[in-house]
């Protein structure tokens, strides 16, 4: 389920991608207990899942970081440029 910040915006929720991880760790855990190649093929495919779910989030975060510096960017020209306009306006 996708989680919506207070903007509506659709982001991740970390804690429940930690327990995701947690409850990947848990199944390799238990596939080493199977025999033949069943335990392999789900360790394989859970660590798979595991670093897909840690890229995403890392991913996310990289994205919420470059969001927020063009943000900022652009309300500091945007100020500069409300400065330059109300100072001008004054002359």
């Amino acid at each position: 389920m996708a989680f919506r910040d207070e903007n509506g915006k659709i982001t991740i929720d970390e804690q429940a991608a930690q327990q995701d991880i947690k409850n990947l760790k848990e199944i390799i855990a238990l596939a080493s207990e199977f025999s033949g190649n069943t335990g392999t093929v789900i360790t394989e495919t859970a660590l798979q899942l595991q670093k897909q779910i840690q890229g995403t989030i890392d991913n996310i975060d990289t994205t919420s970081q470059n969001i927020d510096m063009t943000v900022k960017k652009y309300q500091a020209i945007d100020s500069a440029l409300k400065d330059t306009i109300n100072s001008s306006i004054k002359m």
